[in-house]
């Protein structure tokens, strides 16, 4: 036997003793030849350190007579050789880069270099630098030359180089040593601590030369172990002889052989080998407690501390040596900053960072304080530290302009990668400073920001709070670029933010679940290009477009809410009708398209919607369907099939908007015939009469146009059968379109029916209106596809004279009495060709006129578009001539969204041409009518002619002309004089020089005019100022009334024509005028465009003048009146509802509160409360409703008339004091009572009109409606009766429907925190999907299908964009919202088994969209409530933590064991024994102190980690 130790066992590194500060010199020995020979350090050639000092740690080198060393490990001198090319030493057979920063520092890398050192000496030799502070410091002399010159090391040749000379010269014998032999210290003998001679080295060289090589000694002949004997041959070779007291050298033989000769001899030997091993490792396992500690910081000069961290950067220095002292001072930024400019690889850089935190930390434990504020001071470092590193990977990514920033910053985000990947920062801090960076980037830092945060990409996405922000910022981004002017300039960013929004799409689809985002970045992901791999991205972005849908949609899906939404979005497209998201939006609301289509045909016939526009706003709509694969021709006639239509004008209305659509083709005339004749076909001659049914009028309705030869022969096969005369509805239109021809001087063809007489335009407009649509459509297509366009193509081809315009005027008038808008678009387009300015200003203001028409069929813009072109060119050939088309786009311009540079640009243009005319001063009325001025107006014209010659006029002489004119203006005034006209076209002139000054002149003398008791009517003065443009309708609304509250009331002197001012004016706005000698027919046509306006545009104005109105003809009902009141006239009377239906519809808010006023007369009160019950009930008379009554009249289409109603009532008992408390508390409970007893009765069409009720109303009827919504929820205490089942789910959805209404209708309620009832209701729905008990599954099933859906339904009314809008984490109720989140998790985990119903991706989204305005402490608190009842990596996701591998680890202590030898074998064995118990307790794992080499002592137990934890043992 031998004593060597066993093979490829490495021994422990000796100990080492401090002296001093902890740093030694040794002093300068005799230089060697072998260290003559031995090359400086590859890493440290540039310092001075040529002379080297021995280790203090080194003193027993001379224990198997090794030669002297240069210092440092006893293989040194071995390994040295490395660095001179010699046949007799080959390299290390591991080539490793030591200077990598990213490769873990391990000794076997420092193997291959030059000045290696020995495995089991891992600290290198000391600098000369390093001494102790007594010590005299050498001078820096440069490094001593070699003696002789050792060729460097040269890399191997690449295959296509010349290979090297062989050296051919002969070589000496050396012997190798296996590469793989163990090399091992002093066969664990404490060395000397004191200091080795260099004689002693020298005299005990000789004795080996090769040790510190396990078991390998070259056979010299003179060992030993060379010199055979019987003793070491019978008992083998001892270094040292055994003591003769041991048994071992005895041959055990005697006592095993006869055992193991016995049957159980195998089980015995393996009994006592056991027995061994347990003895071995009980003798030697590690029981002393760790004496660990971080290395010690002391106080350092610059000089030192420079030299210290130099020795840190350079990879040959051990760590064991370098953590002797860490030097003061270096912590926080600087600590980072030096290792960037120290280039200090990363996990040296990490070490040392562990080194100052460690002890940082462990000094707020040596304060005294108790745990929680040392916990508090140490989280607090922890986050100051991740502040620093912050700051240090941004300033250096800054650094765009510094020298090798490239190098620097990836050293910088490295380093800060490897501190975040080994827990030494606060993550969530690290996290919110990476997305915090990325929102806050521009473009010019993105691609950084970019980088640093991909790095991070999965742990940011695992966590909701960081990952829905990085997924927004990164789409905003996109969304950005996406939509910026210089997008091909960004292309590459571009490119890399599409690749990322796409990656995220399929990877991470949770964090697109926030429905403001999602809605304001949804456009621009549909515009990302598209590749042959699409479909998977399509399909996960459609999943989250319907799961952002959800929570933002209204989710009470009863029909008559989706009914409700349709109206509304039907509704807001006739106000604005340029917005092209709503009819996006329409689509959008249901699935059931059918349903969808049938609710805009209902709208469209309905007679509480004026207008003609709304007959092609459902055309457009319903042509878009065809897109979405919807039957419209089936729709169409499930509708007439369903709804008799019973009112003629509902009637004209269905058909013509199948005249429409069937000359687009989309509806099929021979699907409906088909339809027909399965019905039956005709039977009775009544089915075709225009009061018959309208399923049956439709075929003699159907445009003749639009049919081909056979569907004519058929259609007329069967009206023949019913003796409907074909021949007679063919000699009509004959006679019509000969009618027609007359009307525009066209000769009538040979076969047309010759006219009895003439007759006027007036008739035949009247006669057409009344026609059937096929007659109209007839005509419209000839005057539009024949007349127009022979007259346009004649006149290009100078066959002919241009369309003159009284023939336009024509054509105009007799296309609007057939309502055939489409063709007058056409007419239009076609009339643009013509050079007649007159003519094309007459075409621009007939597209003004029907301006809600154009824009519904979407040809309003390109119509513009077109004359505005044509005025450039007009400008150009004809100069000031263009003035009139330049008025009226400059007048029509202002109306179309999207175009007000335009509108700016001509308003500009036009006071230019004003302003530089001094011989025509822009008169819209006639060109020629200077030459007829007469008397005192001739020198009225020359004076302002000869005022247009200067560029401005003083206010003096401007106003002495404006009376003057305003004089004789007076005194024409009700004549019916031409020269009234004069007055206006001088005024118009005058106008120019000073429109503010001029306005104020007018407005003064409106005043003035307003107070005259005694004059002409109104609408004898104000309609030519107003065509003119001299009185513009703000001037004239700013003269009606002072306020509402004035508006009620008339002033009690007015007397006369005074008394009816308000009612003249508002009549004046109704009524249409009829050309004269004062007004033209142009000028009526632009004053019914004013007209129109005035509903449309100023609807606020409008309601106080309607208010004044009836103040004063109910001021009139109680005296005897002198004059006539304008609203005793029939027809006004009809005009006045129309008009006060249209601003209903135009404003429900305002209309409410302009009739909800209160007023002391009586009269007034009931004179309103008349009018909107006209406006509710058309032929129903007038009178109050109860609010039952009204309730019961609600539907989609009266909302806004209830709305006003239900105002008028609530407002018609308010009074102030005690006694107006108490009625207003009555009409409280009225009013709930009524609305309980709507719901009872399944009628909620009422709903819409909640959110314009007051505040303290709509307040009251939630907190009632979802009381009585959470009481009808079964529990498993309270389940629901079957009986009552329907009912009550019936009844829940009526309700819920009612809390939406209320709650989306933004100013109506308040937004309120989530209740606990709520919260509590939801648990009682988990336990019961809990409970396994065969009693409640048919309750189970009900909350499956109905009330789940119901309560995530009402859920979402918190998550919708108006909830969001209001920061809700500032509410109170926190906690609440906690809870609702578990009791949500709980449900996602227990709905999995369920996967049917797609519940549970609702509750965690509704979930994902509720933990968005979650307060942190209310967070924290969800965390330790599921931490450790779930492993669910959704609800990880949805609380945002993450599992730490160094949290809740768990101490095992085991029982002593027994202590006799028997009963540990017996241990060993499990003969008979149990486990051992175990106790456990928490176990504190201290990342910062996770330290290699931390201490240069090396004890039994100094590891970071105890070694008794794992059970460790000595190896001898």
């Amino acid at each position: 036997m031998t004593s060597r130790p066993p093979m490829a066992v490495p021994q422990r590194q000796p100990q080492r003793t401090l002296s001093g500060s902890g740093l030694s010199q040794s002093p300068t020995h005799q230089r060697t030849l072998s260290q003559q020979f031995l090359p400086q350090s590859p890493i440290r050639k540039s310092e001075s350190l040529s002379e080297q000092s021995v280790d203090v740690s080194d003193a027993a080198q001379g224990r198997y007579n090794t030669l002297p060393r240069r210092g440092g490990s006893r293989l040194k001198l071995e390994l040295a050789n490395d660095g001179i090319e010699h046949p007799g030493f080959s390299e290390s057979p591991q080539n490793l880069d030591v200077l990598s920063a990213n490769k873990v520092f391990t000794p076997s890398r420092i193997m291959s270099m030059n000045d290696a050192s020995d495995p089991g000496d891992l600290t290198p030799r000391t600098s000369r630098c390093q001494t102790a502070d007594d010590d005299l410091t050498p001078l820096p002399m440069p490094p001593r030359r070699a003696r002789f010159v050792i060729p460097a090391k040269r890399p191997e040749s690449s295959s296509t180089s010349t290979p090297p000379r062989r050296d051919a010269r002969p070589k000496p014998f050396v012997l190798e040593k296996p590469s793989i032999a163990p090399r091992y210290p002093s066969a664990g003998k404490p060395e000397s601590t004191g200091k080795t001679k260099t004689k002693d080295v020298a005299a005990r060289a000789s004795a080996d030369l090769c040790v510190g090589v396990a078991d390998f000694y070259p056979w010299t002949g003179s060992h030993p172990e060379d010199q055979f004997s019987d003793g070491i041959i019978r008992h083998g070779f001892f270094d040292k002889a055994p003591a003769q007291s041991t048994q071992e050298p005895v041959s055990a033989k005697a006592p095993l052989f006869p055992a193991l000769k016995h049957k159980s001899g195998l089980h015995t030997l393996s009994t006592i080998f056991t027995g061994i091993l347990n003895q071995r490792r009980h003798s030697g396992q590690i029981t002393s407690a760790s004496t660990f500690k971080p290395p010690p910081r002391v106080t350092l000069t610059d000089t030192k501390r420079e030299i210290w961290l130099k020795d840190l950067a350079n990879p040959a220095i051990s760590l064991r040596r370098l953590s002797r002292t860490i030097p003061h001072g270096i912590r926080g930024k600087v600590l980072l900053e030096q290792c960037l400019n120290k280039n200090v690889p990363t996990d040296r850089a990490v070490w040392l960072a562990k080194c100052v935190g460690a002890n940082e930390i462990r000094a707020f434990k040596r304060k005294g304080v108790n745990g929680i504020f040392v916990m508090g001071g140490e989280a607090k470092w922890i986050k100051d530290w991740t502040v620093y590193v912050e700051q240090f990977v941004e300033s250096v990514s800054n650094g765009f302009s510094e020298n090798e920033w490239k190098t620097k910053v990836t050293y910088a985000i490295r380093l800060a990668t490897h501190l975040y990947a080994e827990h030494l920062l606060d993550r969530d801090h690290y996290m919110d400073w990476l997305v915090s960076g990325l929102e806050n980037s521009n473009q010019a830092k993105l691609p950084m920001w970019l980088l640093i945060v991909q790095i991070y990409w999965k742990d940011l996405l695992k966590l909701r709070r960081h990952g829905r922000r990085l997924v927004s910022a990164i789409l905003s981004h996109h969304s950005s670029i996406y939509h910026h002017p210089d997008r091909d300039i960004l292309l590459p960013l571009a490119t890399r933010l599409q690749s990322l929004v796409e990656s995220l799409l399929l990877a991470s689809p949770e964090n697109f679940i926030h429905p403001s985002s999602w809605s304001k970045y949804r456009d621009s992901l549909l515009g990302l290009p598209s590749t042959n791999s699409d479909e998977p991205r399509l399909k996960s972005f459609n999943s989250i477009d319907s799961r952002n849908d959800y929570l933002t949609s209204s989710n009470a899906k009863s029909q008559p809410a989706l009914r409700s939404t349709i109206v509304q979005l039907l509704d807001s497209i006739h106000r604005s009708p340029f917005d092209t998201e709503i009819p996006k939006r329409l689509w959008k609301t249901s699935e059931n398209k059918l349903s969808i289509v049938r609710t805009i045909l209902e709208w469209c016939t309905s007679l509480y919607r004026p207008g003609i526009a709304k007959v092609y706003i459902a055309a457009t709509l319903l042509r878009s369907s065809s897109a979405l694969d919807v039957d419209v021709t089936r729709a169409i006639l499930e509708f007439l099939d369903a709804d008799p239509l019973e009112e003629n004008a509902r009637k004209q209305l269905i058909y013509h908007l199948v005249s429409e659509l069937a000359r687009s083709g989309h509806f099929s005339v021979p699907q409906y015939t088909q339809w027909l004749i399965a019905r039956g076909g005709l039977f009775d001659y009544a089915e075709t009469e225009p009061d018959g049914p309208c399923a049956t009028r439709l075929l003699v309705e159907i445009p003749l146009g639009s049919l081909t030869e056979s569907m004519r022969n058929l259609r007329a096969t069967l009206l023949r059968r019913v003796s409907f005369s074909i021949e007679d509805e063919t000699q009509d239109i004959k006679m019509a379109m000969s009618c027609v021809k007359s009307a525009l001087s066209v000769p009538l063809d040979a076969n047309d029916p010759l006219l009895p007489k003439p007759i006027s335009l007036k008739k035949l407009s009247k006669r057409i209106e009344l026609s059937g649509r096929s007659l109209k459509t007839t005509i419209s297509s000839w005057l539009s596809n024949d007349f127009v366009t022979s007259v346009i193509q004649n006149a290009q081809s100078d066959k002919g004279v241009e369309l003159p315009r009284t023939t336009f005027e024509t054509v105009r008038t007799l296309l609007e009495a057939a309502q055939d808008y489409t063709m007058l678009g056409a007419v239009l387009k076609l009339v643009a060709a013509c050079s007649n300015t007159e003519l094309l200003a007459c075409c621009v203001d007939t597209l003004n006129l029907h301006l809600p028409v154009f824009t519904a069929t979407e040809e309003a813009k390109p119509i513009f578009q077109i004359y505005y072109e044509r005025l450039k060119i007009m400008l150009e050939e004809q100069g000031i001539g263009a003035r009139p088309l330049l008025a009226s786009l400059a007048n029509l311009a202002p109306r179309l969204t999207g175009l007000e540079d335009v509108a700016t640009q001509l308003q500009n243009d036009l006071v230019r041409i004003d302003r530089s005319s001094a011989a025509d001063a822009s008169s819209p009325l006639s060109d020629n009518m200077a030459t007829q001025l007469q008397d005192a107006e001739t020198e009225l014209s020359e004076q302002i002619e000869k005022l247009a010659s200067y560029t401005s006029a003083d206010r003096p002489t401007m106003e002495r002309l404006f009376y003057a004119i305003v004089k004789k203006l007076q005194i024409y005034w009700g004549k019916t004089d031409e020269r009234q006209r004069l007055c206006c076209i001088l005024l118009t002139r005058l106008r120019v020089f000073d429109i503010s000054h001029f306005n104020e002149l007018m407005r003064i003398w409106i005043q003035h005019i307003r107070k005259l008791s005694n004059r002409p009517y109104i609408s004898q003065l104000f309609p030519p100022l107003i065509s003119s443009g001299c009185l513009s309708l703000a001037i004239l609304f700013a003269t009606v009334s002072r306020s509402q509250a004035q508006a009620s009331q008339v002033q009690p002197n007015t007397v006369g024509f005074a008394s009816i001012y308000m009612q003249e004016v508002l009549q004046m706005l109704m009524k249409p005028l009829s050309p004269n000698q004062v007004m033209t027919s142009e000028d009526c046509y632009r004053f019914r465009i004013i007209q129109d306006r005035a509903r449309h545009e100023h609807a606020k104005d409008l309601m106080p003048l309607v208010r004044g109105a009836l103040a004063e003809y109910s001021a009139s009902l109680h005296q005897q009146a002198s004059i006539p009141q304008p609203l005793d006239d029939d027809q006004t009377k009809s005009q006045f509802l129309e008009l006060l239906r249209g601003l209903v519809l135009v404003d429900p808010n305002a209309a409410s509160q302009t009739v909800s006023l209160k007023s002391p007369d009586p009269k007034l009160a009931a004179l309103i409360e008349t009018w909107t019950t006209k406006l509710l009930v058309p032929h129903g008379g007038g009178g109050q409703k109860s609010f039952e009554q009204v309730l019961e009249l609600a539907n989609e289409f009266t909302l806004p008339f209830c709305q006003v109603k239900l105002s008028l009532n609530l407002a018609a008992d308010e009074s102030s004091g005690f006694e107006g408390s108490e009625r207003l508390q009555m009409q409280f409970e009225l009013l709930s009572k009524a609305l309980d007893n709507a719901i009872d009765a399944n009628n909620i069409m009422w709903t819409g009109m909640l959110p314009s009720l007051s505040p303290d109303i709509t307040q009251h009827l939630r907190n009632r409606a979802e009381l009585r919504f959470l009481d009808i929820i079964p529990s498993l205490k309270t389940p629901s009766e079957d009986s009552l089942f329907d009912k009550d789910i019936q009844m829940a959805e009526n309700l819920l429907t009612v809390i939406d209404s209320i709650f989306r209708g933004g100013s109506g309620s308040k937004i309120s925190p989530l209740s606990s009832a709520l919260v509590d209701k939801l648990a009682d729905l988990w336990d019961i999907l809990v409970s396994r008990a065969s009693e409640h599954m048919s309750l189970k099933a009900a909350v499956i299908s109905h009330w789940l859906p119901l309560v995530f339904s009402y859920l979402t009314l918190y998550t919708s964009p108006s909830a969001g809008a209001v920061d809700i984490s500032k509410l109170s109720g926190g906690e609440v919202r906690a809870r609702a989140l578990i009791v949500l998790a709980g449900l996602v985990q227990e709905l999995d088994n369920y996967p049917s119903s797609n519940l549970g991706q609702r509750a965690f989204d509704i979930a994902l969209a509720l933990v968005d305005s979650l307060p942190e402490d209310a967070r924290l608190q969800c965390v330790r409530a599921v931490k450790d009842a779930t492993a669910d990596p959704r609800i990880r996701y949805l609380f945002s933590f993450a599992a730490n591998p160094a949290e809740d680890l768990m101490l095992a202590h085991r029982e002593k064991p027994p202590p006799g030898i028997h009963e540990r074998r017996a241990m060993a064995l499990n003969l008979g024994m149990s486990m051992i118990p175990e106790r456990l307790t928490p176990f504190v794992f201290r990342r910062w102190e996770i330290l290699n080499e931390p201490t240069p002592v090396v004890g039994d137990n100094d590891t970071s980690l105890s070694l008794t934890l794992f059970d460790a043992r000595r190896i001898k």
